[in-house]
């Protein structure tokens, strides 16, 4: 009749020597090799902390209503500014010359927050002249909730210089994010260290206002950026330019700075998984010494009776 294996156990042999014994000092030694060395290869085959992460998020994003849209003409001395006045300060306003101004926010897919936002601009073009170069500044409010929350004021800026002579121009672009440095990620805690508008300032009133706003907008850590994807100008001498800019928001990617638990889940598996192997190693390397009686211990086994 055939035997099966119903259980079974492991029998210890135990090697015993004096605390101030060289068996002792080779056990503690590679016991703290054991503990360590994993922690040294991880470190330093790089990726063991988790300095960055990211994550994506579709921002909760609203036309602030202020602009300034200066347009240049082919005389130097003739422009067309359009605006925020407490923006301009000094500077003319030409509120004849901007006829029109709508600012529409599409929510498409309906989940609360706007995918499109659209800017139409009707600008009556003076006499005999044509318009060169155009640049827009747009108010933008930026938010986000989930992972890192921040709300800040942001700016698109459009800029096109014309060769011809238009009577139109329609932009179609994308709102991104671009970072200098990752978010600080402080949870439950709104981020507003740049929620604050850069149309109404106290600046150098000897420097242009565009430069202002654009130095300014410059010198933040988190800031976005229209990235245009087509355009198309439209010629013609009609004595009247529309300008039309169409702004897609979709998901975007954020970097943070990680949590200290965060780092802690990254790192833990990687050293867990090489702890393993050095425990495996080096229990190996004990059983060799001291079954080859390298070093002097007692060897204790469980069948044998003690002298």
């Amino acid at each position: 009749m055939a035997l099966y294996k119903t259980f079974s156990y492991s029998v210890e042999v135990q090697y015993k020597s004096r605390l101030l014994s060289k068996a002792t000092l080779f056990t503690v030694t590679t016991t703290i090799l054991t503990v360590i060395l994993p922690f040294i290869v991880a470190y330093r085959g790089r990726g063991f902390w988790l300095k960055s992460s990211y994550f994506y998020e579709q921002p909760l994003v609203h036309s602030t209503y202020d602009y300034l849209l200066i347009a240049e003409t082919d005389d130097p001395s003739v422009n067309i500014i359009c605006g925020d006045a407490a923006a301009l300060e000094e500077e003319v306003i030409d509120e004849e010359n901007c006829v029109e101004i709508q600012i529409q926010e599409d929510d498409i897919n309906e989940d609360g927050k706007n995918d499109i936002l659209k800017f139409k601009y009707n600008i009556i073009v003076p006499k005999n002249r044509f318009i060169s170069s155009i640049i827009l500044i747009l108010g933008i409010d930026f938010q986000i909730k989930n992972v890192c929350p921040l709300q800040m004021q942001s700016l698109a800026v459009i800029t096109k210089e014309f060769s011809g002579l238009p009577s139109g121009y329609k932009y179609y672009g994308n709102l991104e994010i671009y970072q200098n440095q990752q978010l600080p990620c402080l949870r439950n805690i709104l981020d507003i260290s740049h929620n604050s508008s850069l149309f109404y300032h106290e600046g150098d009133n000897s420097k242009n206002i565009v430069d202002f706003i654009l130095e300014e907008y410059l010198g933040r850590d988190v800031t976005t950026i229209a990235n245009p994807m087509f355009s198309r100008t439209q010629n013609g001498q009609t004595g009247t330019m529309e300008l039309s800019i169409t702004l897609r928001i979709s998901e975007m990617e954020f970097r943070y700075t990680p949590s200290i638990i965060q780092e802690l889940k990254w790192a833990w598996p990687q050293y867990l998984s090489l702890l393993f192997i050095f425990h495996w190693l080096f229990e190996r390397i004990r059983k060799f010494v001291f079954r080859n009686r390298l070093l002097m211990a007692w060897e204790i086994i469980p069948w044998r009776k003690r002298d």
